[in-house]
């Protein structure tokens, strides 16, 4: 009885298995130059929406540790991440060059948030 089960799960599970698109995980080659953009290479306008996608994130991270949760790690993660923005608005007000991949870093989704 149970190997009836088993083979017919297995007869199931490999006909309808849906095909997932691929995915690329591909890496520069060693030797290449790291593509990495800076903030000094942005325009006035590209400039003036990070900062207004770094105050948004920033706004965001004080309601959420306001309201969403009491725990202190994950407040004290909170604190991490506004300090961290505060940090690149200042460079970006002050005109002194960050790579953007700061940028992304700092308004992400910390580990310990429920979002």
């Amino acid at each position: 009885m149970r190997t009836i089960a088993i083979v017919a799960l297995i007869a199931l599970v490999g006909a309808g298995a849906p095909v997932l698109p691929a995915v690329s995980f591909a890496q520069p080659a060693p030797g290449a130059p790291p593509n990495t953009q800076t903030a000094a290479s942005l325009s006035p306008t590209d400039k003036a929406a990070l900062l207004k996608k770094l105050q948004d994130a920033k706004q965001h991270d004080k309601d959420a540790r306001k309201g969403w949760s009491q725990e202190p790690l994950t407040q004290a993660t909170y604190d991490s991440k506004i300090a961290e923005i505060n940090r690149l608005i200042d460079k970006l007000n002050k005109g002194e060059d960050f790579p953007l991949s700061d940028v992304d870093k700092a308004v992400a989704s910390p580990g310990s948030a429920p979002y």
